[in-house]
């Protein structure tokens, strides 16, 4: 809950930097879907979501830098005796994203993600639901590429995929690294 307040206050104070700047500079909202699992696993994925703000600027003729502040649901699901249970990885991910512009209403993007661990939970039936956070890292650190498309100029579609650069254990005889695709809607607040 700590975290969820902390990124509260810091989406405060950049909209309003965001809204006293040049119109080169635009706050906005962005949220959709994500397909996760973890890599070296052979495991299904988890069908969760993104939700967050970003802060879009304008740096040079046809490039711009998004930072973005995203509550994100990673982890995957997995059989054990038949039985199939979700590892639910919830993060705070702040991505840094460049994004090219060939053409006007078209962009590529790239950029680093640092995600903050906001819960760790290993579910299952009959109520089966443990915090798995004491074995899982607190920070993960990902690589972003992406595409995007304006319908509008303040509504757009994009479609991500993180690899992630980091184990997300602690355990030293396994390593798993977060993977997501996300497809999503955002809204810039001109």
């Amino acid at each position: 809950m700590k975290v969820i307040k902390h990124v509260c206050v810091l989406a405060l104070i950049c909209m309003t930097f965001a809204s006293t700047e040049a119109q080169t500079i635009v706050p906005g909202f962005k949220g959709g879907l994500n397909v996760a699992n973890l890599s070296n696993t052979g495991d299904d994925n988890r069908i969760s979501g993104h939700l967050g703000f970003f802060v879009h600027m304008k740096i040079a003729k046809g490039w711009a830098f998004q930072p973005e502040i995203l509550y994100s649901g990673q982890g995957d699901r997995y059989w054990d005796a038949g039985v199939r249970y979700t590892w639910a990885l919830n993060y705070v991910n702040i991505p840094l994203m460049f994004q090219y512009y060939p053409v006007r209403n078209f962009y590529l993007e790239f950029g680093p993600q640092l995600g903050i661990l906001a819960a760790a939970r290993d579910k299952g039936p009959h109520g089966y639901n443990v915090d798995i956070s004491s074995g899982i890292r607190k920070a993960d650190a990902t690589l972003n590429l992406g595409m995007g498309v304006r319908a509008t100029d303040q509504l757009g579609f994009y479609m991500r995929y993180g690899i992630g650069l980091s184990d997300v254990t602690l355990n030293d005889n396994y390593s798993y690294s977060n993977r997501v695709f996300q497809l999503g809607v955002d809204v810039r607040l001109h």
